[in-house]
């Protein structure tokens, strides 16, 4: 349901006069707008009021809205027990009204009444289901919320320290990538592979933004806890990264003070303590950490790749003419991706390289061509810019490929599938019909694919014919 929705059934019908009262006194409205639930309704979602009901709240009822939150959707009357307990029954044989119905007089009176959360009803289908198990509540005023912790705040001068080579380190294992034109392996997740010129990590193209998410992947490995029954966003990585985005610049937290958050998100005994998920994410690259009086605090990281602003003359070596030598140490993560948008990629004499490629300089979009890189690259090193000047005087002529196929595709749903397996610049183009192209380099590849598929790939002189 959305807010609109449960809104208009609250003024219109859902809650009594004297719930109407209570919301108007807790948000400070005037008693014209008490008496008119059209008018209330009309006045509910705005700021008058909020600060002041929210600080009137318990310390789990604020907590509990922060989960709501950073939940962002409905949730059913039973997400309230956490904050409830003692509201319902434990008779073993209650219905389910018997059993709630405390609970949602609870909920009522401390959150509904106090004007800081709507509720509405579900239709009731083919189901039968009871009143109270139809109910849905939503916190609408997310942007109003305190931080669930007292923030640290040692100054300005504290310095984080930040495990910056983990992510160096693993670009260095580029230069150790199997060269692997044919099938890949099954598991390739964290995994560098070389095919055909393309850097592939984790099985796809390179792209910095999965790349930068990988720590994240290995902190996920670290903390494998999962609270059964509850939604991905209440598990404990995504909650301590919700309580570290409510940092300021200066602000710093350490563990023990989001205890209670922690507690009321993740209530067995065997959820791992907040001390344990901040150190391995510091060991992952996922945060910051620093010494204060003797406490650990964290926080997240403030620039990832501690050379993305480095200049390509100090990343780039342009002294061969047909390829440019590439510094892992020093090239930023989203150069690299740029650099393997226009070049086909080698690992030799233990350096990378990447050597400008016709086709996928051909297909790159005005903005990646206008980039500083890019005209840095034009600008100083030949090969690059004989391509970049070749590919803008054949632009919009008719050109005659050579190491080139083309086949023949007569099942529409094998044609998406080769599309989105190998449609990446400079593999498998898409043609008019039935019809796609490729480099001669890729139809090992296509070839191993295929076989495993079941399909099977008929050779012509004039074409490759499926």
């Amino acid at each position: 349901m959305t807010e609109q929705e449960m809104l208009k059934e609250m003024c219109s019908y859902g809650l009594a006069q004297v719930d109407l009262k209570a919301i108007g006194q807790s948000r400070g409205f005037d008693a014209n707008t008490i008496a008119s639930r059209e008018l209330l309704q009309h006045v509910f979602l705005s700021e008058q009021g909020v600060a002041a009901a929210l600080a009137s709240l318990t310390e789990p009822e604020m907590l509990c809205l922060h989960l709501l939150s950073f939940l962002g959707e409905e949730v059913g009357l039973e997400f309230f027990k956490r904050v409830y307990p003692d509201s319902v029954s434990s008779h073993g044989y209650a219905t389910y009204t018997e059993q709630y119905k405390g609970l949602f007089q609870a909920v009522k009176t401390g959150l509904v009444r106090r004007g800081v959360l709507l509720f509405g009803t579900l239709p009731d289908t083919y189901r039968g289901l009871p009143l109270l198990e139809r109910r849905r509540f939503r916190f609408p005023y997310a942007s109003f919320m305190p931080a669930p912790f007292p923030a640290r705040q040692p100054g300005s001068s504290l310095a984080g320290q930040y495990r910056r080579e983990v992510l160096r380190d693993k670009l260095a294992e580029i230069l150790n990538a199997p060269n692997e034109p044919a099938a890949a392996p099954k598991r390739e997740e964290g995994r560098w592979r070389l095919a055909n010129g393309e850097l592939l990590f984790g099985g796809h193209p390179f792209r910095a933004k999965r790349f930068l998410a990988w720590p994240m992947t290995q902190l996920e490995a670290a903390i494998p806890y999962n609270a059964k029954g509850q939604t991905e966003v209440l598990q404990p990585i995504p909650l301590l990264l919700y309580a570290l985005s409510r940092l300021r610049d200066d602000e710093w937290l350490a563990p023990a003070d989001i205890s209670p958050l922690w507690k009321l998100a993740l209530p067995t005994a065997k959820a791992p303590e907040p001390q344990a998920v901040c150190d391995a994410g510091y060991r992952c690259a996922c945060l910051e950490r620093a010494e204060h009086e003797g406490a650990a605090l964290y926080r997240l990281p403030r620039q990832a790749d501690a050379q993305a602003g480095a200049a390509p003359e100090a990343f780039l070596d342009v002294r061969q003419p047909e390829a440019a030598g590439v510094s892992l140490e020093h090239v930023p993560v989203e150069a690299l991706e740029r650099l393997c948008a226009l070049s086909r990629i080698e690992a030799a004499d233990g350096r990378l390289w990447a050597t400008p490629s016709f086709l996928k300089i051909s297909h790159a979009p005005a903005e990646t061509l206008a980039s500083p890189l890019v005209r840095w690259l034009r600008e100083q090193h030949p090969g690059f810019r004989r391509v970049m000047e070749t590919v803008e005087q054949r632009r919009g002529k008719l050109i005659v490929h050579e190491n080139l196929l083309v086949a023949r595709v007569s099942d529409l749903a094998l044609k998406v599938m080769l599309e989105k397996r190998f449609g990446r610049p400079g593999q498998l183009v898409a043609l008019d019909g039935e019809f796609v192209a490729f480099p001669t380099g890729l139809l090992p590849e296509i070839q191993s694919w295929m076989k495993k598929s079941g399909h099977v790939i008929k050779l012509h002189d004039a074409y490759d014919s499926h």
